[in-house]
């Protein structure tokens, strides 16, 4: 009787005990829905010009998705926090999302220090990544759950010092670099210190704070120094800021800066100022003509009737790419989604077209950064846009 019970039992196990029929539970994976989490600063310092963006992208194209059948009819659920620019805040989040929300995968977030921070806890949790950071560290060493899809703040830096030293043949060149005093403001530290080198020049520093209303004494000490240009790792507001106060001050000398500040609120803030500004930037603005900005503001426009204008800076475009690599991942993933095949399938994900917004994006299992290109552009204070005035390029190769 007894070998008869224990026959059936081990009967019943090799019928109904295979994953086929009990699956092996994936977190932030039902047979309808995916759950992804989001990680920004809603209310903190780089709220307007940064984080609102970046979830606003997010949530368009998350809807584009859905309303479309999902992915293998499966709906997204979007999941977003506010990290309000703050690491303590951030990581509080973070592990709301992953263990009481239960996500797959997670996107930001755009503070430099707080993804470093965290990059730790999505390696040891496996956690598919969409970093809103770029910086280098995400991607240099490899981490395996962490991917970048636009370009570096060294990468930018690069193409824009090859410009003002290759392009505009600049003689005897005295640099000021202006930044805020963070993790990334150190990046961009030590990238220019990093080109400085290479191609020979000397340069100084400002530090202007977040939020400050005005840069009265950094530009009397530019204006000491007799700075010939000026480079700005800073948010759209303080470089606004420092624009209207080098033209109160008398001071007509190009600034150049990176995609912190190449967004169209610096032309705004600026007003005519703004006309000594040059961008370089990752990613092409919403007004650009190419069809991957038409399908861009196609479908936000179509979610947002009457907000053509004022124009939604090129962090926008960004969000839109993350958004848009997020979900090409698991498409590509196929039916049989969790954080392996995620990964597996961002990792052969090879010149993906955004038709315009971006160079093309490439990772690989040795490489997670996705983008190396970076484009200049030029304000236009009349039009309130940006004007291109090269294609996308790569930066100088150290060897």
């Amino acid at each position: 009787m007894k070998s008869n019970i224990c026959f059936l039992f081990l009967s019943f196990i090799v019928l109904f005990g295979s994953t086929d029929v009990y699956p092996e539970s994936v977190r932030g994976v039902t047979d309808t829905t995916i759950k992804i989490g989001a990680l920004y600063d809603l209310t903190g310092p780089t709220a307007g010009d940064v984080g609102l963006l970046l979830t606003e992208a997010l949530k368009n194209y998350t809807r584009h998705i859905n309303d479309n059948g999902g992915i293998f009819g499966r709906k997204i659920k979007c999941i977003i926090e506010d990290d309000r620019y703050s690491i303590p805040a951030g990581l509080a989040a973070f592990k709301k999302l992953v263990f009481k929300d239960e996500i797959l995968a997670l996107t930001g977030p755009g503070c430099v220090g707080e993804a470093r921070v965290l990059s730790k806890h999505i390696q040891r949790l496996k956690v598919p990544n969409i970093t809103g950071g770029p910086d280098e560290f995400q991607v240099n060493p490899l981490k395996k759950y962490i991917f970048m899809p636009f370009n570096v703040y060294d990468n930018q830096l690069g193409v824009i010092f090859d410009y003002i030293v290759n392009d505009l043949k600049s003689q005897k060149m005295k640099i000021t670099l202006v930044y805020f005093d963070s993790e990334s403001g150190k990046v961009a530290l030590a990238s220019t210190k990093k080109w400085a080198k290479y191609f020979n020049f000397y340069f100084d520093t400002e530090i202007i704070n977040l939020g400050a209303p005005d840069a009265t004494s950094q530009v009397l000490s530019i204006k000491r120094k007799k700075s010939t240009l000026i480079v700005i790792h800073h948010t759209s507001p303080a470089t606004g800021v420092l624009l209207r106060d080098l033209k109160k001050f008398g001071l007509d000398i190009p600034v150049y800066g990176d995609l912190v500040s190449c967004m169209e609120d610096t032309i705004t803030l600026g007003g005519n100022a703004s006309k000594n500004y040059i961008g370089g930037h990752p990613f092409s603005p919403w007004y650009d003509r190419g069809e991957g900005a038409e399908k861009l503001r196609r479908i936000t426009l179509k979610y947002k009737p009457g907000t053509e204008k004022p124009y939604r800076n090129q962090i926008y475009s960004a969000g839109w790419i993350i958004a848009a690599v997020l979900y090409e991942g698991i498409k590509r993933a196929g039916k049989d989604l969790n954080s392996e095949t995620l990964v597996k399938a961002w990792e052969g994900m090879s010149d993906f077209d955004t038709e315009g917004l971006t160079g093309p994006i490439s990772f690989s299992p040795t490489q997670h950064q996705g983008v190396f290109h970076t484009k200049l552009f030029k304000a236009d204070p009349g039009k309130g846009r940006f004007v291109p005035i090269t294609d996308w390029r790569l930066p100088p190769e150290i060897k």
